[in-house]
């Protein structure tokens, strides 16, 4: 006999609701059926500890579908885009952010696409004072990524091939891992930026590729601006089109330190379980189910809780949302 499972929409915030009545947790992904990591709350926030390692990750993932399903590489970029990892020469930034503090003309930055994906102007406070300068091409890569949907051939393939594959019926019609990259994490930190940036259009000259775009373009901006124009960003690739171009740039180096265990804020727990559940379609925090992409999904910031009947932490939970949902409403009343 099937259990009847009860389920509640909530926002990215709303999730600490659920932390707080679950106190300690273990986060797992029902597709490989693996235990991912544990959390227990200490004075300070909490306390992350990784139960899984790159290699027993990695052996989970059929090859021919690490294009769609979950790999070590995104598990690892949901702890830099919340914050908790950080690239391995952000002290040379830091460096180099003081020494164009005092250039008398002014400085703005101007993001590549790796670096919206990465969320790291919005989670690094020294940036936070700085216009912001889009490249049109960037913001066309983002918008271009998150129109890919799941048809139905390509979620039997899938299902074949993981555990608890009744889960991906929430899938049908809905966004592909790259488009789920792309929509709630890439342009939510576009959103949570959007008051400070200026968009720089693409230049009508020759390019070979959307890199030497976006260089030209920004070049173009900074050439028409007084201020430094300093182009970010974590692909060397593209940094020989900034050379040629003559741009300044600053090359940001991803990070190989081992996530192990870190202390963090409720707001990064928040984040990072959010960009799991976006990144990964689907995560469990203590035998509930998590989906950050399912069918009636409206808005960038939500999430589908879904609890087995007999899950104690069920009604106290509905209690703190009802009456949290009710202040809100209070409040926005005054």
């Amino acid at each position: 006999m099937r259990v009847r499972e009860t389920s509640e929409v909530i926002e990215k915030p709303e999730l600490q609701i659920l932390l707080n009545v679950l106190g300690d947790i273990r986060v797992s992904y029902p597709l490989y059926g693996l235990p991912l990591l544990r959390v227990k709350p200490v004075e300070t926030g909490y306390r992350v500890e990784l139960t899984v390692k790159r290699r027993e990750f990695n052996e989970h993932v059929p090859e021919y579908l690490s294009h769609e399903l979950p790999t070590w590489t995104d598990f690892y970029e949901c702890f830099i885009s919340a914050g908790i990892v950080r690239y391995a020469n952000i002290d040379e930034f830091v460096q180099n952010l003081e020494l164009y503090e005092r250039l008398k003309k002014g400085v703005a930055f101007a993001p590549d696409t790796n670096i919206f994906y990465h969320r790291f102007i919005s989670g690094f406070k020294p940036l936070d004072r700085y216009q912001i300068v889009v490249a049109e091409g960037v913001k066309k890569e983002i918008e271009n990524a998150m129109n890919y949907k799941y048809r139905h051939r390509e979620l039997e393939e899938i299902r074949r091939e993981v555990r608890n594959g009744s889960l991906l019926r929430e899938f049908s019609n809905r966004r592909t891992k790259r488009s789920r990259k792309a929509a709630y994490i890439a342009l939510k930190e576009f959103e949570r930026l959007k008051d400070r940036i200026i968009i720089a259009e693409s230049v009508k000259e020759p390019a070979h590729n959307n890199d030497e775009i976006i260089v030209k373009s920004l070049k173009h901006y900074d050439n028409m601006t007084p201020t430094l124009l300093v182009f970010l960003t974590a692909d060397i690739a593209i940094t020989d089109v900034a050379e040629m171009e003559g741009l300044e740039y600053f090359l940001f180096k991803y990070p190989r330190q081992e996530i192990g265990r870190h202390d963090v804020t409720a707001y990064q727990l928040r984040t990072l379980l959010f960009n799991l559940a976006a990144v990964f379609g689907v995560i469990e925090v203590n035998g509930i189910t998590i989906f950050g992409e399912f069918g009636g999904k409206s808005g960038l910031n939500e999430l589908k809780l879904v609890f087995p009947t007999e899950n104690r932490g069920y009604h106290e939970f509905e209690f703190h949302l009802k009456l949290s949902r009710k202040l809100m409403r209070i409040m926005g009343e005054k």
